[in-house]
């Protein structure tokens, strides 16, 4: 049975369109609108084709801001969360902000009929900037939650605690990746939402994959990206973080890697292509250089945005991948790295026991200082770096798109 979905909350088409598009290849009889889609570079402009946007009206006519006026006022929720803010955060700029976009949403959906005509209201990232107008919807709307890592993991304030309490028991379902975030929601959000609690992963960037399958033995793509994009051709490449967020420790990763000296034969490279606050970025780059230095090893610091063939090679160029963040969900990044064959090296706090339930090879390390052991060893990377190759079997079996995405769709179907 086919089924109308809008989806709402966070917008980043680049996380959106895996599983959009994948649902739709799968199942085409759905129809999907993300009119809050955004960051589109110019191969996601290509993925949009998933979507049925031409119905959703974006920009709300002046009597819709009329009509929204005369009822904002009737909802209990904008009393509710503004005195929050104004009361308990005490933060009266934040609580005039969050009152006019409150208004704005609600002009939003009268301009599109509150979108009665849509069969689920799929709300991404559970932040409560991205779930202002869940609370403006009828009760009798669909709503599914979705948590995708760091709106569990990584936020504390009260008043998105508040937010999001409310919004997890409005929702018909929510849904996380793995049974340790499922622990999480149960403990910081209330044990009686475990019937509403579906594990389901999101599918696989399937273009990154078949890029990977492509190349994996081309050693003139891999060396010319290389040469191009600041990999060494002849030293090890260790990469540092998946992406320019802070919250990946990049600088208590170097600190520590200072404590062993030797790194001659190995070539260091941290991306700061995205991930990082802008107004942040120049300090950040500049504290990431000093302690490099010390390493008195090559570096190479990666501003480039990759393409899909160009982040490909990218995995098949790392030959260790460092994936030490202070908490995550299940790493895309880590999948990537182990089916191209590269060495990881992860925290064993990260919530991956899915990875190893699925038999996939990697080094974890208890803390952070226990790295530099791992390089004053080389033989147990390079033996880990051998069995590679047993990470792509597991990977086929247990993330297989087909698998995942019939998981989406039973999610669905309950609704």
């Amino acid at each position: 049975m086919s089924k109308k979905i809008l989806a709402l909350g966070l917008g980043q088409n680049n996380f959106l369109s895996y599983l959009y598009a994948v649902l739709k290849l799968k199942y085409p009889d759905y129809t999907v609108a993300a009119p809050l889609i955004k960051d589109l570079n110019e191969e996601k402009k290509d993925e949009s084709w998933m979507y049925n946007n031409q119905q959703v009206r974006l920009k709300p006519y002046f009597f819709h801001y009329v009509l929204a006026s005369g009822s904002i006022f009737f909802n209990r929720y904008l009393y509710i969360f503004f005195h929050y803010i104004l009361l308990v955060e005490k933060k009266p700029f934040k609580a005039f902000h969050f009152a006019v976009s409150f208004f704005k949403e609600y002009a939003f959906l009268i301009a599109n009929k509150d979108f009665k005509t849509f069969d689920v209201l799929h709300f991404h990232f559970m932040q409560y900037s991205y779930l202002r107008s869940l609370f403006l919807l009828s009760k009798e709307a669909k709503v599914i939650c979705s948590f995708w890592g760091s709106d569990l993991l990584r936020t504390a304030d009260s008043f998105n605690h508040f937010v999001v309490y409310r919004a997890m028991h409005r929702a018909y379902l929510i849904t996380c990746q793995t049974p340790e975030m499922k622990e999480i929601i149960l403990a910081k959000f209330g044990r009686d939402l475990e019937p509403k609690i579906r594990i389901c992963l999101f599918p696989l960037d399937r273009i990154t994959y078949e890029h990977i399958d492509q190349y994996r033995n081309d050693e003139n793509e891999i060396k010319r990206f290389k040469e191009n994009f600041g990999f060494h051709s002849t030293k090890k490449n260790v990469l540092i973080g998946h992406n320019g967020n802070p919250a990946n420790q990049q600088i208590k990763t170097l600190q520590c890697l200072a404590a062993f000296a030797q790194y001659e034969e190995y070539h260091f490279v941290i991306n700061l292509n995205y991930g990082c606050p802008p107004n942040e970025l120049v300090a950040f780059k500049q504290e990431l250089i000093q302690h490099l230095d010390c390493l008195k090893g090559s570096y190479f610091i990666n501003e480039f945005y990759y393409s899909k063939k160009e982040l490909a090679l990218s995995r098949l160029a790392t030959d260790i991948f460092i994936h030490v963040p202070i908490s995550d969900a299940l790493s895309g990044s880590v999948l990537e790295m182990l089916y191209a064959e590269t060495t990881v090296i992860t925290g064993s706090w990260l919530n991956y026991k899915t990875f190893k339930k699925a038999g996939l090879q990697y080094l974890e390390v208890e803390t952070l200082d226990d790295i530099p052991n791992l390089f004053r060893n080389p033989d147990l990377i390079n033996s880990m770096t051998k069995n590679q190759h047993d990470n792509q079997s597991p990977i086929n079996t247990h993330f297989s798109n087909d698998k995942i995405i019939v998981n989406w769709h039973e999610a669905y179907q309950e609704l």
